[in-house]
């Protein structure tokens, strides 16, 4: 079988880690053949940050036989990842039995809530408990098999990390996670900083700048869309339409009960240049979900200068702070003010497009991988204690 090749450092010093020996990381890459989710993103972009550092430690990876997704939207460094071909294994037996068969001398690094639930050596991202905290929003098959995976795969795997305090204290409360083993690695939003609006954006969808409430997620209940149209078509004026980006077209949303009419656009996936001009010219980004375990999409947003109303549901206030206007997820009467007062306020709009920029900025990927890396070396030091 052939070793994952090595790839190269870049140029991001910790100057406080180098003379630590940190552990050798073998990337789980199960999330290159994919179409990107929010969680692939996370995984895509923490890769990609410590890759970008000086590193002593040496950081490979490694995915299924395949062409990877999206590569134009995947860093270079990690479209060098080295294919390990076991049979015809894809997707989860591929995950579950060739990744036990790579050196076991590797640590590896699995940032998609799932890895090889055998493997003592690792460390695994587990971003949420939303199939325990909203079991109604995936399928049986997928609730099963994480009832019993998960908890296993924490109580192997030698470190836990998560993205957020309220994730921390979801996965011990509902028995997936030991009390204490998780380690919280906040997501950066500096990425969508990176992409260039795509002008033509807002012509393609008919349009107007400041001219519409911008959505972000998808057709799962606890996203709550059904609930913020509702909202939004309660306001007394509807000039500016509700306009809904994520995965799933019109026929997916219809079965949440959300349909386009005059003041409600869904405009299905968009790309990454696509979202960053919706963002920039939105009047504002309302985020209502029931529950999160991080809440990237108020973020980018933030990052982008757009005002954010928010709910109150899981992680979206330990992420936002006091820079977004946030709600009762149940509070419809709430909502339809917030969005009123929004449209036609641009002293808040202009008081909160700049708190969100100062609250975006303290979220990089940098900051991230660099927590990763102090966890690591506690690892190390714990496999080769070094002499005082």
């Amino acid at each position: 079988m052939p070793r994952p090749m090595v790839l190269r450092h870049g140029t991001h010093i910790f100057p406080t880690r180098q003379r630590v020996l940190l552990p050798n990381l073998l990337l789980n890459g199960r999330f290159l053949m994919r179409k990107a989710t929010g969680v692939d993103r996370v995984a895509t972009e923490l890769a990609a940050a410590l890759l970008a550092c000086e590193l002593p430690g040496v950081l490979s990876a490694t995915h299924p036989a395949g062409v990877v997704v999206d590569q134009q939207d995947r860093p270079d460094v990690l479209m060098k990842a080295t294919e390990v071909s076991v049979s015809r294994l894809r997707g989860q037996l591929w995950e579950q039995t060739a990744l036990l068969q790579t050196n076991p001398q590797d640590w590896l690094l699995s940032l998609c809530n799932m890895g090889p639930v055998l493997r003592r050596k690792q460390i695994v991202m587990m971003h949420d408990a939303q199939v325990f905290r909203e079991p109604q929003s995936y399928s049986r098959a997928f609730r099963r098999w994480y009832s019993i995976a998960q908890p296993l795969l924490a109580r192997n795997a030698a470190l836990v990390l998560t993205v957020s305090e309220h994730s921390k204290r979801e996965l011990e409360a509902f028995g997936v996670v030991p009390p204490g083993k998780a380690r919280v690695v906040h997501n950066g939003a500096d990425h969508i900083l990176r992409v260039t609006a795509d002008a033509a954006t807002l012509p393609r969808f008919k349009l107007m700048p400041q001219g519409y409430i911008l959505a972000i997620g998808s057709s799962a209940p606890h996203k709550n869309l059904a609930f913020l149209v509702k909202a939004a078509q309660a306001r007394t004026d509807t000039s500016q339409p509700l306009v809904i980006a994520g995965g799933g077209d019109a026929a997916v949303f219809a079965g949440q009960g959300i349909s386009a009419s005059d003041n409600v656009k869904i405009l299905g996936r968009v790309s990454d240049s696509e979202l960053r001009a919706l963002y920039e010219n939105a009047t504002a980004l309302a985020f209502p979900s029931l529950t999160e375990g991080f809440g990237l999409p108020p973020l980018e947003a933030m990052a982008c200068g757009c005002p954010v109303i928010a709910s109150t549901g899981g992680a979206i206030p330990e992420i936002c702070g006091t820079a977004a206007i946030l709600l009762d997820p149940y509070d419809q009467m709430g909502w339809t003010a917030a969005l009123s007062t929004i449209t036609y306020d641009p002293a808040i709009r202009f008081s909160l497009s700049q708190a969100g920029i100062a609250r975006a900025a303290q979220f990089t990927w940098a900051a991230a991988a660099e927590t990763l890396v102090g966890y690591l070396a506690e690892l190390a030091q714990a496999e080769h204690p070094q002499p005082a």
